[in-house]
């Protein structure tokens, strides 16, 4: 291994952005980083980024003339290419759990769970829709950029149909819940989320419990509940690279 010339664009709380903060301050792995500004300017549309990353999606990473895009292939080449303690486990069977468990986290709807609790009684999002609307300016203003955009009014079209249906909502939330307990079991045999080591599935883990405290369901383990959970947060907290990559856990969606 070597240490690269590597080059971040993310955003400060995008959750896929944390993970990759995590695995390069986990490997003490020096880097430069640009900020891709995907709330009020929506660099992630601009060309000179979609250049980088087709789907416009933060976050992208360059390694040298390299580029490097979905997040479970950016840390996994944070840890193949960068010096410092190992993030994949040696046996087989604790790199498939590994695995396992990033899959399982990025498997979730996070857009759910920011906007479950701001639901109107009629079941309308209001900051839902206005995003879909400022998606419909931006596409009046770039129509060079219609394919990207109208993916995304389709998406959001789709995550307003989602919070208006109560029972979809509640689905939703009771997956990411569950996934809390399927940490608190595997935290019942090992120190960590898939070995006894820190792996990249931690850096996954820690920036999904996060989020999940920021949209204020910390109660799914801070009540009694989940206290391996519990623990393994606390510990995750005190280590160099939460501050480190600049984990954010409360807030609002303005920080997002």
């Amino acid at each position: 291994m070597n240490n690269p010339n590597l080059f971040l664009y993310d955003f400060p709380g995008s959750i896929c952005s944390l993970m990759a903060r995590l695995a390069l301050a986990e490997k003490g792995a020096a880097h430069d980083r640009r900020i891709v500004d995907i709330m009020e300017a929506a660099e992630q549309f601009e060309p000179w980024y979609t250049a980088l990353n087709p789907r416009a999606v933060v976050p992208t990473l360059q390694i040298g003339d390299e580029i490097v895009t979905d997040t479970i292939r950016i840390v996994q080449r944070i840890d193949s290419d960068c010096d410092g303690p190992p993030l994949t486990p040696d046996d087989e069977a604790s790199a498939d759990a590994m695995e396992r468990m990033m899959r399982d986290i990025m498997a979730l709807h996070y857009g759910v769970l920011l906007y479950s609790r701001r639901i109107e009684a009629d079941g309308s999002a209001p900051t839902v829709a206005a995003r879909g609307e400022f998606l419909r300016r931006q596409l009046e203003l770039h129509p060079e950029r219609a394919e990207l955009l109208e993916r995304r009014i389709a998406g959001n079209e789709n995550l307003l149909k989602i919070l208006a249906d109560r029972e979809e909502t509640a689905r939703h939330i009771d997956e990411a819940k569950a996934l809390v307990g399927h940490i608190d079991e595997a935290l019942s045999e090992h120190q960590f989320v898939s070995a006894g080591q820190y792996t990249l599935a931690d850096t996954f883990a820690t920036a999904a419990l996060a989020r999940f405290r920021l949209h204020g369901f910390h109660t799914w383990w801070s009540g009694g509940e989940n206290t391996h959970v519990a623990d393994y947060y606390r510990r995750m907290q005190a280590r160099p690279s939460w501050q480190a990559a600049g984990i954010i856990d409360q807030g609002s969606e303005r920080d997002l």
